[in-house]
């Protein structure tokens, strides 16, 4: 029988759809010699094989398969190495923490980000942590270190006071991977040395801290990101408006309105982005900022109501409208909220004087899917600039396409 089962198993391979099924009863009983053919399967066969014999591993073999997979954790064996490392994490085998740790070395850089995925997936124990903790503090790696910290994030309950206890004590470099650890879970333990590592190394390391404040979002983190905002250079600026909209917290709508007005056309242009992120959590202070916005910022502020979607933002930015110094970005607005109340508004527009305004509306209205869209298209197909038409053209191939 040990003999003939490699060749049974070769045989139902090649019916991925009905392995499982087959081959249960050939596994009754379950011997040493079935599992090495079965492993020889992870460690040399296709990847349609391999998903089978590794679901075979996890949902039927629990038990003995780990336990025999643990044992054949050899460097020296890669591809052998990596399935079973694979799943043994799924099957949360904490015997085979020794065997794991082997592969944390540079010198089987294949085999040291599946080994700390197994070893991040094992249950929680005091050698757990100092496994992960050691490995993230002492690995020169830079491209393993970055990819490590998905694997890594699932034990920052146990992981973040660790490396808050030791981080003063790390060279600078290594405080940089901290910081960005910290950045990457966003845990708010974290949040005051982030500050005070922000007030101290602005330039140096700033956007970790930056990065990490806006995933944290709590009022104290948005008050920080606000204070730096007014005399940060112009790139850890964008950073802080960036992270200012990430933190989905209503305070950081002032300092993004303000934003919009900066003195740097890409720190403005992610201040329209982020305010389109957190602008709905108090829409009635951008209405107001609208009514007192000096051009620059005005047109930025309309750029951020459009994309958020909101219907109280209508009747402001139709009132927009008639300001013919702010047309090209209002009617762009106004087509983006996508509600059929500016239709009226828009179609006054088809016959403006000026051929981008035509044109702008013409765009604005497909956008509202207005009911009379053909007919607007087609009279601007006699439009007498070419770009007005091009475009009636277009939503009128476009309205063929959808019938």
């Amino acid at each position: 029988m040990p003999q003939q089962f490699p060749l049974i198993l070769e045989t139902l391979l090649t019916k991925p759809d009905t392995f499982i099924k087959n081959i249960l009863p050939e596994l009754n009983p379950l011997t040493e010699d079935k599992l090495e053919a079965l492993s020889k399967i992870l460690e040399s066969g296709s990847v349609i094989d391999k998903q089978n014999v590794t679901k075979l591993f996890i949902e039927y073999l629990k038990g003995s398969g780990e336990v025999y997979l643990s044992k054949k954790l050899d460097v020296k064996r890669p591809k052998l190495f990596i399935e079973s490392a694979n799943i043994i994490g799924e099957l949360h085998y904490s015997p085979a923490l020794e065997p794991l740790k082997k592969a944390l070395s540079k010198e089987y850089p294949d085999l040291v980000l599946p080994a700390i995925k197994a070893i991040s997936l094992l249950p929680l124990s005091t050698a757990i942590t100092e496994t992960l903790s050691n490995f993230y503090l002492t690995f020169k790696d830079e491209v393993i270190l970055s990819r490590s910290i998905r694997y890594l994030s699932s034990g920052k309950d146990e992981l973040v006071p660790i490396f808050l206890q030791k981080y003063h004590k790390l060279a600078v470099e290594r405080q940089m991977w901290v910081l960005d650890y910290f950045a990457a879970v966003a845990d708010k333990r974290a949040e005051g040395l982030l500050i005070e590592e922000y007030n101290k190394y602005p330039v140096e390391k700033g956007v970790y801290c930056i990065d990490g404040l806006g995933r944290i979002g709590t009022d104290a983190a948005v008050n920080a990101l606000s204070k730096w905002l007014e005399k940060s250079e112009w790139f850890l600026r964008k950073h802080i408006v960036t992270a200012l909209g990430v933190s989905n917290n209503v305070n950081a709508i002032p300092a993004l309105l303000k934003a919009l007005d900066d003195n740097h056309v890409l720190v403005r242009g992610a201040a329209v982005k982020s305010l389109s992120q957190v602008g709905n959590k108090n829409p009635e202070l951008l209405i107001d900022s609208l009514k007192t916005a000096n051009p620059q910022m005005k047109s930025n502020l309309v750029r951020a109501m459009g994309l958020l979607k909101n219907e109280k933002f209508v009747e402001p930015l139709i009132e927009v409208l008639k300001d013919r110094n702010s047309l090209f970005y209002s009617i762009d607005a106004v087509g983006d909220l996508g509600f059929s109340q500016a239709e009226f508004a828009l179609r006054r527009l088809l016959k403006d004087d000026i051929w981008f305004n035509r044109l702008n509306a013409l765009e604005a209205l497909a956008k509202l899917n207005s009911r009379d869209l053909k007919k607007f298209a087609q009279e601007a197909t006699e439009d007498e600039n070419d770009m007005v038409r091009n475009s009636a053209s277009r939503i009128l191939t476009a309205l063929k396409t959808r019938v």
